[in-house]
Formats: structure tokens, C-alpha cells, sequence
């Protein structure tokens, strides 16, 4: 079933399972908790006929995945509050400058110590649609707008290119508030009656997968890697759908030889994830299109895409969304070919964006112009032992350059934070309009 709306969603699971688990939860004494489909959709529409008598029209969602998390967040959708998911790994004073640039006049399950603007001030601009962050910057004009409909049908386009039912357990292990974790850890499964186990953060991560006898895990490459080095894939597991990047040979080869599937997806935030899933091919960076997916090929080897899942929009930038989005067809930035059977093949980014290796996309300009304030112009950022790295010419002692980073990474997420300082003799190399040369740079090392 195609579905148009969260309330779609929730009653359909009512409907359809009833008292079959939709969330799982282990507290903490280690018991598990469930929560049945009938249950779970009545509560979400008891909060959400609460919330429908508050007098704000944006909700902001914040903290880690939990029932009220999940409850909060189909509630306010359906009584029709602009809904905004705010990254709880972000510096407390960058979050409190997102609640008042964004006119949030309510941050649910919990307030938090957070100052919201005066309910009842905002006007209520697209009620019931979800604003998430790409994963490329937190800024505000990089924030999209998706509609409940596209974030439905993202979780359609999955079921149709890999089932989960009624037998599956999908353990919610990335962050909600991520367009990847939402749609394919929490949408995708409780729209096709898989149960969802809801993870318990970074200190669980060994534990959850086979706490939970997880039977899907949707993974980005350092997870997966992890997981497989401290032999945390659970004997249940019979599907791993990545993410993000693709993992190394030695992981790919080892996941098969366990007997399980590996897919890779692609996705961006603008069409609410789900564009191509690699399904049928021994290659799986060879993506499959999903069913409302339609690709080209630019001249210059851009992949653009038009799909039923598109956003609204960017908020508040009408110029920047007419950049990418035009006549319904987005250009992703992303290059990439189409092969004899039409599977596409991802080669890199247009842009100077930097994919770390959790999935977190970083936008190079922006970030190495904070570094250039204290530092100059000689610094670079590049991937280095998989963890995000600083080059800087020699003209800086060592001493300078790490105070320079630590200033950086007070204000990051910890996923976007450096990890390693690299110095190399002289200048750092350029073309000769000045542009740096990134290849250059990474062979310096």
C-alpha cells in the first residue's frame, strides 16, 4: 500500500498487525518493553489531538531515539505543526540559535532548558511537513522541507526494492533525525509491520543487534565496521542495508561470507532518501532504480533525478532551491554514469563536499574558511585513516593549529569534528588560479 500521510501510516498498522510489536525498548534492567501496533497508533493520536489544542504551529523534536521521541514526532506531523529535528549532538547555544531561527515555539518530548519563541506568533508556513538537515551543513539555508507524502512514498520505494514484514526487526541504531535513519530505521518498518528496536546509543552498540535479534541492519560504513570488528552481527541478521559510502572489500566479502545480504543505498535529503537500491547484481555499488525514480545524465556527468519523494524546498531560500530544483528535476551534485541494465554507478561529488565515513557530508569551502580566520589561507581537509583531518602548510607552529581545531570543534557535532593535525613543508599546492589542488594535498601525505 502506497501511503500519503503519518496518520495513514499509523492507523494502517492498526488496522493491519493490531497487537503485533511495532517498537521494542530495553530499559534498564535489561527487560524488553514492546509496544503493539493498536497501541502505539493510539497514543500517537491521543498526543497528537493534545498538541492540536497548543497554540504554536513549529514543534522542534530533540534528544536521542526513545517512545516519547517517536510518539512526539508522528504527533506533531498530524496535528499538523511544522515539525523540526534538531541534532542533539550539536553545541546547546548553536541548537537555542536554530529555535529562534526557525520560530520554534515548542521543543518536545522535553524542553530541555531551551528559550522558544512566544506561542501563537508564528504563521503556521507548511503545516504538517517535516524540516530536517542535510547532512552536508546545519545551516539554515540548507535546511529541507519534506512533506509527509514524500517521506511516505521514500518508505514505499524501499519496501518495494527490499521487503521487511511482519518477521523483521530493524534496530533503530542511527540518529532520527537524519533523513537515512529516519525513513529507512523508523518509516520504512512500521509502514509494512516490521517491529522497530529502538537503540540505546553509542554505548550499545554491540549489544543492541542481538538484544533486539535485529533481522535488518541499516548501517553507514564506520557502524558496519565496527560491529564486524567486535563480532556484534547478530546470528539473526540476514540483511545489512548501507549507506552513506561504501564499506571496504574486506567487510563486503567477509558480510557475504556470513550468509547475508548487503545492499547500498542512495538517497540525499532533498528526496527524502530513497532513490536507488542496490538489489540484483554481484556489484553492489551498482544501484537498482526504485520504482518512481527517474534518472539522467548530464553533459558533465551530474546525476539528476526527478522522483515522487522531492522536497518542498529549501526553507527560506527560494533562490538556492531554484539553483538544484527546476521543473521538478534536481541536480544532486553528485556525478555518475547509467549502465546497459540502467543501474547507476556513483563516481564522486561535483562539489567540494567531503563524505566522512559515518555518512556525514561536509562542506569544505565553509568549514576550512572558519579554519582561515586563525590560520590563513594554507590549510586543507581531507580523510585520513578514515577520520576527518587537517593539513596546514608549515607557516603555522603546531601549537596555533591546535588551537585553531579546538575552537573548530567546540562548535561541531561530533561527527564532523577533526580528529588528526597534519603539517607538510611549505605551501600547500594550487593550480595556478589559486584553486587547491585536494589530490595534490592527499598524495603530500
Amino acid at each position: 500500500m502506497i501511503y500519503t500521510n503519518f496518520k495513514e501510516i499509523i492507523e494502517g498498522g492498526k488496522r493491519s498487525f493490531g497487537d503485533h510489536p511495532a517498537l521494542s525498548m530495553i530499559d534498564s534492567s535489561g527487560s524488553v518493553k514492546t509496544f503493539s501496533y493498536a497501541a502505539f497508533c493510539d497514543r500517537v493520536l491521543a498526543r497528537a489531538e493534545e498538541l492540536k489544542q497548543e497554540n504554536c504551529s513549529c514543534v522542534g523534536i530533540y534528544g536521542s531515539a526513545s517512545l516519547e521521541w517517536i510518539t512526539d514526532f508522528f504527533a506533531a506531523a498530524i496535528a499538523d505543526k511544522r515539525t523540526v529535528l534538531l541534532d542533539p549532538t550539536l553545541p546547546r547555544d548553536k541548537t537555542q540559535e536554530l529555535i529562534t531561527l526557525f520560530g520554534i515555539e515548542k521543543v518536545l518530548p522535553s524542553a530541555a532548558g531551551f528559550v522558544t519563541v512566544t506561542s501563537g506568533t508564528q504563521e503556521p508556513e507548511y503545516p504538517g511537513c517535516i524540516v530536517i538537515f542535510s547532512s552536508g551543513t546545519t545551516a539554515a539555508n540548507k535546511a529541507v522541507v519534506l512533506s509527509q507524502r514524500a517521506l511516505a512514498r521514500s518508505a514505499w520505494n524501499g519496501q518495494q526494492m527490499l521487503a521487511c514484514g511482519v518477521n523483521d526487526v530493524v534496530a533503530a541504531m542511527l540518529p532520527l533525525n537524519h533523513v537515512f535513519g529516519l525513513v529507512c530505521t523508523l518509516l520504512w518498518p512500521l509502514s509494512y509491520g516490521a517491529t522497530v528496536g529502538i537503540g540505546r546509543g553509542m554505548r550499545f552498540y554491540t549489544e543492541d543487534p542481538a538484544a533486539y535479534k535485529t533481522t535488518i541492519l541499516v548501517m553507514v560504513p564506520t557502524l558496519l565496521n565496527y560491529l564486524f570488528a567486535t563480532e556484534s552481527i547478530n546470528r539473526e541478521c540476514h540483511t545489512v542495508l548501507l549507506g552513506a559510502a561504501p564499506c571496504s572489500d574486506r567487510v563486503f566479502k567477509a558480510i557475504k561470507q556470513m550468509g547475508i545480504r548487503l545492499s547500498y543505498g542512495y538517497g540525499l535529503s532533498e528526496t527524502a532518501s530513497g532513490l536507488a537500491i542496490s538489489v540484483g547484481a554481484d556489484d553492489p555499488a551498482a544501484l537498482d532504480l526504485c520504482p518512481d525514480t527517474k534518472i539522467t545524465i548530464a553533459e558533465d556527468g551530474e546525476v539528476l533525478v526527478e522522483t515522487e519523494c522531492m522536497m518542498e524546498g529549501y526553507w527560506h531560500m527560494p533562490e538556492e532551491t531554484a539553483s538544484v530544483l527546476k521543473d521538478g528535476v534536481l541536480k544532486t551534485g553528485d556525478l555518475g554514469r547509467l549502465d546497459e541494465q540502467g543501474r547507476l554507478h556513483l563516481l564522486g561529488r561535483k562539489n567540494d563536499v567531503l563524505v566522512l565515513s559515518n555518512g556525514e557530508k561536509l562542506y569544505l569551502p565553509e568549514a576550512e574558511a572558519t579554519l582561515s580566520e586563525q590560520l590563513g589561507d594554507e590549510v586543507a581537509l581531507v580523510i585520513m585513516y578514515d577520520t576527518l583531518t587537517l593539513v596546514a602548510g608549515n607557516d603555522r607552529s603546531e601549537q596555533e593549529v591546535k588551537k585553531a581545531v579546538d575552537a573548530f570543534n567546540e562548535k561541531q557535532p561530533i561527527g564532523k569534528r577533526i580528529m588528526n593535525i597534519r603539517i607538510i613543508p611549505g605551501k600547500l599546492p594550487r593550480t595556478a588560479t589559486g584553486k587547491l589542488k585536494r589530490w595534490k594535498v592527499e598524495e603530500c601525505l
